[in-house]
């Protein structure tokens, strides 16, 4: 825990302050995501180049290599759902490999399967969006295409207590510039998980609650002290940090 401080303590005086918790926290969520799709990466590399095919990826996924025409609809509606979700996929991989071999070595591999957490897939990401949410393709994302396909009951006074708590979020946490419609960059944070908004606010918590001099940081003794508040926090990703060497060697 001695050693967890100050890795955290970036400036080196062994006090945490808001940002440097908050950073720490994010550096933990993108190691997790990463680790977690660099362990599916062995799974799916049959045959240990060090790269997945795109058959590899099917066999492993479906047990079998689909290969469905992306100009026929099938009449099923189940089926056309999965080839409707398999051509996205397609397309995915595609975007996540950057060279000219055409298989994803395992940092490709980590932007397929986790394309909001590498910038250069950040394009395909609110066009993905943009796909699926613009229903009158003029780019943006209005408050009804934001609802679905929520249709109001024309007998009831208002709209129900989750309809009000989404038109809530969309102007107030989306909807930046007040236009009543999402444009790319404001798509993004909707359809991105916020994991420095929840950082931020984890952070704020731990300081809140720990601080006990009122100097807006953490000492090491302030931690020890309540030790078990910081251990199951998302500060040591509730204790798990504390047994994983890989985290701290990437880290430093």
């Amino acid at each position: 825990l001695r050693a967890s401080v100050k890795k955290i303590a970036s400036d080196g005086d062994g006090l945490l302050t808001k940002d440097e918790l908050s950073s720490w926290i994010q550096q933990s969520f993108k190691h997790y995501v990463t680790q977690e799709a660099k362990q599916h990466f062995n799974d799916y590399d049959k045959d240990g180049d060090g790269l997945v095919s795109w058959k590899e990826y099917n066999m492993q996924m479906y047990d079998r290599v689909i290969d469905f025409d992306e100009n026929t609809v099938l009449e099923d509606q189940e089926e056309e759902s999965f080839r409707q979700l398999h051509l996205k996929e397609k397309k995915r991989f595609e975007k996540a490999n950057r060279d000219d071999v055409p298989d994803l070595n395992v940092d490709e591999f980590v932007a397929f399967e986790h394309p909001e957490e590498v910038e250069y897939m950040t394009d395909f990401v609110i066009q993905e969006a943009l796909e699926e949410h613009d229903k009158d393709g003029d780019g943006f994302v209005s408050l009804e295409e934001f609802l679905g396909d929520y249709r109001r009951d024309p007998t009831a006074r208002e709209d129900p207590e989750w309809i009000l708590v989404e038109k809530d979020r969309f102007v107030n946490d989306y909807d930046k510039d007040n236009d009543g419609k999402l444009n790319p960059q404001e798509l993004l944070s909707w359809i991105v998980p916020n994991n420095q908004g929840i950082a931020q606010e984890e952070a704020l918590h731990l300081i809140e609650e720990m601080d006990l001099n009122d100097d807006k940081k953490l000492s090491e003794a302030e931690i020890l002290k309540n030790q078990d508040l910081f251990l199951n926090s998302e500060a040591t990703d509730y204790g798990r940090q504390l047994h994983d060497e890989r985290f701290y060697h990437e880290e430093l």
